[in-house]
Order: C-alpha cells, then structure tokens, then sequence
C-alpha cells in the first residue's frame, strides 16, 4: 500500500507556468522539495527567495487551472475585512466549501501589513489570503504570539505549536510586498482591483483551485 506523503506547509500558483508561491521558511532547509495536488507529486526546485520577507517560488512542472492574483488595493486600515487562508491538507476535505465566505478577520490599524484573526493550523505557512472578490491579499507565513514582544511560531508542521487550531494572531506577507519581490525576480504575475468573484462565489473554493501542497525531503 502506498502511503500518501504528509504535507508540512502550503503554497499557491502565481502563474500559469506553474511558479508555486510559498514560504521560505517552509523550504529553505529541504533537501529535496516535492509539491502535491490533486494526488499527483511532482519535484521542485527554489526559483527565487526574498531577502527581505519570508517568500519564496518554487519552479514546478505542475499545470494549473489557476493562478492568484494579487490586489492592488492595500488591506483597509480602519476596519477589518473577513479573508479566506486555509492549509492545503485542511482544503481537501473542508466542508461546505462552496458556501463558505471567510474564516478570518483582518487585525485594524497597522498600514502596510497584515495581521489576522484566525485558527490557522499546522501546515498554512504559505497559504494564500483572498479577499471576498477572491484577489491575493498576502501569504501566511507564521503566527503572532500574544505579549511576546512579536516572537512568533512559524506554521509549517514541522514548526507545531500547543495552540495550534485555537483563534490566534497571524501574521501574512502583504500583496504589496509580494508583488515587489516578484518583480525584482523577474517571475510573472497578474495583479488588479477587479474582483474576481461574484458575490455568490466562495474564496475557499478558490483557495483550493489555488492551493499546492508542500511536501519537505
């Protein structure tokens, strides 16, 4: 019997060439790195990572059906929005997938980042964060401790914390900044203020066109 290998972390197509977008931290230790959807496994290699942010792209030979696109409109800083960011493996089997709108709340009053409200679990370190019109509004990349002065736990498996699933600060890569280091590496990308989902469409099913499984080796 063949297992099914164990997801760690997350990523999202952010092309149709097949460029997954994930997490450094989630890949920069791997010997070997595998992406997974869909039952298929495939290799991969780091195309890009960001010096400045905890990003990376992943060169892969997966066809997607889909690709993000990054928002150009900042997060509002005056009032929280409900998102949409779930690991991969959690995506597989979420229910009512199709009618769900949001699982998170966006954290007002910090211009230029992103922070969340969110029972994000093991394995949604570079998950993708859409917004109701289902645009890319930033990668999770870890979680925010509470009065620890900003010390977080990133939230790949291997990175597991006690908290895990309870409703905690998370913090994401904003669009802006993805967008950015996107550019400089020359990888392709859309971006734009136009939804791209009707208000009777989910963004978790979006999501999970998105999603790419991280599988660390």
């Amino acid at each position: 019997m063949v297992m099914a290998p164990v997801v760690q972390a997350s990523g999202v197509f952010i092309n149709m060439h097949g460029d997954v977008l994930t997490a450094r931290h989630a890949v920069s230790e791997c010997k070997q790195i595998f992406v997974v959807k869909h039952g298929k496994v495939a290799t991969a290699e780091i195309a890009a990572v960001s010096n400045e942010d905890d990003v990376a792209v992943l060169r892969t030979t997966l066809k997607p059906l889909l690709a993000a696109t990054i928002s150009e409109l900042p997060v509002p800083a005056e009032h929280s929005i409900a998102v949409f960011s779930e690991a991969y493996a959690e995506l597989q089997h979420l229910p009512d997938r199709a009618r769900l709108l949001g699982n998170a709340l966006t954290v007002p009053g910090q211009p230029g980042s992103l922070q969340m409200v969110s029972g994000a679990k093991p394995g949604t370190s570079g998950s993708a964060v859409l917004d109701g019109g289902g645009l890319l509004l930033g990668i999770v990349v870890e979680r925010v401790a509470a009065g620890s002065g900003g010390v977080g736990g990133e939230l790949s498996v291997s990175h597991a914390q006690s908290r895990a699933g309870m409703a905690t600060l998370v913090r994401a890569v904003p669009g802006s900044e993805i967008a950015r280091f996107l550019s400089q590496a020359g990888i392709p990308f859309a971006q734009s203020r136009q939804a791209q989902l009707s208000s009777l469409q989910s963004p978790a099913s979006r999501a999970s066109t998105l999603a790419v499984g991280i599988v660390c080796g």
